[in-house]
């Protein structure tokens, strides 16, 4: 069994689910746990929730990863998982997100073992923000199938 892949092969192997339901207001962290536990309840092979809202948690307290227009993209590295995953939820509300409204979550989490997968889909997925509106944004949160045909598009090129 292989240890590493290429950019492309990771990219290729991601796996992509949208949250069926809108979240409801809730704290930062709270929101992060809840991601993180559905993200393993519908994600198989993405790791432990503990393992991934311990990272995303750790990183948000140092680096909250708002990207403007109502989005945020926290992010877990974890050990011993084989493909890099995204776990998307929208909230019409909005969550209180270290002092900025976001109506969008996008939470990745990625191989420990390869950082540039990491690097190369934060990248994508900044991207892809900028070219939306926070109305086009919205939009898009209409539907899961909206959102996730956008963001894979976006962050595989297919």
């Amino acid at each position: 069994m292989r240890n590493s892949y290429t950019m492309d092969e990771q990219t290729d192997q991601l796996l992509l689910r949208v949250h069926p339901a809108e979240l409801e207001p809730m704290g930062v962290e709270q929101a992060l746990r809840y991601l993180a536990e559905q993200a393993v309840s519908q994600m198989p092979g993405c790791g432990a929730a503990q393992e991934i809202f311990d990272d995303a948690w750790k990183r948000e307290q140092q680096e909250p990863t708002c990207l403007g227009a109502g989005l945020v993209l926290p992010h877990a590295r974890v050990r011993g998982i084989k493909r890099p995953f995204l776990y998307a939820a929208c909230s019409r509300d909005g969550i209180a997100w270290f002092g900025e409204e976001v109506h969008v979550v996008i939470l990745l989490i990625v191989p420990c073992e390869n950082p540039e997968v990491h690097l190369h889909l934060l990248s994508r997925v900044a991207r892809w923000r900028r070219g939306l509106t926070e109305v086009e944004l919205m939009a898009l949160c209409e539907s899961a199938d909206k959102l996730s045909d956008s963001l894979l598009l976006a962050v595989t090129g297919s």
